[in-house]
């Protein structure tokens, strides 16, 4: 399980009075606040946890295993099995293979999420701002309690002590943030404090997985030769922002030492608009999310009534016992904060989920919102009854998937099938028109747009992504016949040829094409003859 970067926890517990199942809720943390004094954090970095609590040392070659995909796979490894190359994910077989003398520990969920929670209360002297930071490290906020110890080298060395007197091999990383300490506790070679104000300087040599960035992210700055966090930091912001998007906004903003201001890229808004809920114990079932579900809405809704705001995209994070955290995101329709209306949109997609391993904690996080507006449905004599269209939409939307129900727009290409492209209904937002042209007649841009609109023949309603292949006889120079699912058919009535060429300037050379309508008993379809002299099937007008 890898818990949202930079989430910083003070858990509270609360009981169901009618002896359910037993919750943490949290609400997400503040931003730091401009001229309040600079708050320090300390990650304790554990690398071997969950191999030593089951009686393993650091050195051993061993590791945990649990049922995956239909397979064994690894869960946890000690740094020894690390440096022999395998890694989490990958399958017992497939370790062997690799490592026929590894040692091996069935993963036993329930001991392992009871030895964290010991592991709370054990360090629990040092600080009473303390939370789990992944699977196995210990986030703590440390400004209150320095001078307690006699300052933060002191206070290292009292929490090494700890540590080793658990029996666990550690390391420790003090720095202005969160991100920051946990790196240089994972990555660097030895225990590390920051001094304030020099975290882009402590980062610049460490790997840029040291940014937790999400998989796709980290693949694509593979992919461009970035190894270290200096070499991120020093690309040009507006560059980062308009490729990478908000995650590498942020993760830029850190690299370069912003990071103790600063909300993490995948907790966006959490200090407004997001609440929180951990589950007593991990579960593969549903009926404990549903339970903790009205909860935090209904302290979403109080947070955005006081804000006077509605939810437009809701996000549903499931941080998962082990794995990547799985992330569904959906529209609401009309915007709305009413709990009871989130609830039921959210049901609808999650009795569609299938989890990979058992959910441990619930984030709700408000990704977009607008100002509450006045709605009168009756207005213009529309029946309250009939569904609004953003609500149509957010139906689709949240039935067949993100990204499924879209808009086409014209796009400035010259053929046929790349002419348009598709875009995302927003709220609010129409969809653009086409220009129209007010030029001469003498303009060709007015004589093709004439063309197309008063010609015997419009362009097609359905046109094929791509040109097919087909058979075709021509006599004096027109179509006669086509073949069409392996039958042959007669050319009824036939409008053409229109010459459409044009990109002499592309790689593959210019193109040419000599289009025509052509009616069979199957209905009036679109195909063109290439330089090749071959036939083509591009669409259909009904």
């Amino acid at each position: 399980m890898k818990h949202p970067a930079g989430l910083l926890l003070f858990p509270s517990a609360q009981s169901n009075p009618d002896g359910g199942q037993r919750v943490q809720r949290e609400s997400a943390p503040r931003a730091t606040l401009p001229g309040r004094a600079r708050q320090r954090y300390l990650v304790l970095h554990l690398p071997a946890f969950a191999l030593e609590r089951c009686g393993f040392d650091a050195s051993d070659l061993a590791v945990c295993v649990a049922e995956s995909k239909q397979a064994m796979r690894l869960v946890s490894l000690t740094p020894a099995a690390l440096k022999q190359g395998l890694c989490i994910g990958m399958t017992l077989g497939e370790a062997r293979a690799q490592e026929p003398s590894i040692l091996v520990h069935p993963f036993e969920p329930a001991e392992h999420l009871q030895d964290r929670q010991a592991l709370l209360e054990a360090f629990s002297g040092f600080s009473d701002r303390l939370s789990l930071w992944g699977s196995q490290d210990l986030l703590m906020e440390i400004s209150g309690v320095i001078r307690i110890f006699g300052g933060e080298q002191s206070l290292i060395e009292h929490i090494r002590s700890r540590a080793g007197e658990l029996g666990h091999v550690c390391r420790v990383g003090v720095a202005d943030d969160p991100h920051t300490a946990w790196a240089v506790a994972t990555y660097a070679v030895k225990d590390t404090c920051v001094a304030v104000g020099q975290s882009h300087e402590a980062l610049a040599s460490l790997p840029f997985e040291a940014l937790q960035p999400s998989g796709e992210l980290a693949q694509s700055i593979r992919v461009l030769g970035i190894r270290t966090v200096g070499e991120w930091a020093s690309l040009d912001a507006a560059s980062v922002a308009g490729r990478f998007g908000k995650e590498g906004i942020q993760l830029h903003r850190i690299a370069r030492g912003s990071g103790a201001e600063l909300v993490p890229w995948n907790q966006l808004g959490l200090h407004r608009f997001a609440e929180r809920a951990v589950l007593g114990e991990a579960s593969s079932r549903l009926e404990p999310i549903y339970f903790v579900l009205p909860g935090l809405l209904t302290q979403l809704q109080e947070s955005l009534e006081k804000a006077e705001a509605l939810v437009v995209r809701l996000a549903v994070h499931l941080i998962l016992e082990r794995g990547t955290p799985y992330v569904l995101r959906l529209r609401v329709g009309q915007p709305t904060r009413q709990s009871e209306r989130l609830r039921q949109v959210l049901m609808v997609r999650l009795e569609q989920l299938r989890l990979d391993a058992p959910v441990e904690e619930v984030l709700l996080e408000v990704e977009e919102h607008t100002k509450q507006l006045g709605w009168q449905p009756g207005l213009f004599g529309r029946k309250q009854e009939n569904e609004p269209l953003h609500d149509v939409l957010a139906r689709l939307t949240t039935a067949m998937g993100e990204g499924s129900v879209v808009g086409a727009v014209c796009s400035e290409a010259l053929r046929p099938e790349h002419g348009w492209k598709s875009r995302e209904f927003h709220l609010g937002e129409p969809l653009p028109l086409a220009v129209q042209h007010r030029r001469s007649k003498e303009d060709p841009v007015h004589q093709q747009r004439q063309w197309e609109t008063q010609g015997p023949r419009p362009r097609p309603l359905c046109l094929l992504n791509r040109p097919e292949r087909v058979e075709l006889q021509v006599e004096q120079g027109e179509p006669k016949r086509v073949r069409l699912g392996g039958s042959w058919y007669s050319v009824e009535r036939c409008e053409g040829p229109e010459r459409l060429s044009g990109e002499w300037w592309s790689a593959d050379g210019p193109w040419s094409r000599d289009y025509w309508v052509v009616r069979t008993s199957l209905g009036a379809g679109w195909c063109f003859c290439d330089r090749d002299q071959a036939w083509w099937w591009h669409g259909w007008f009904d």
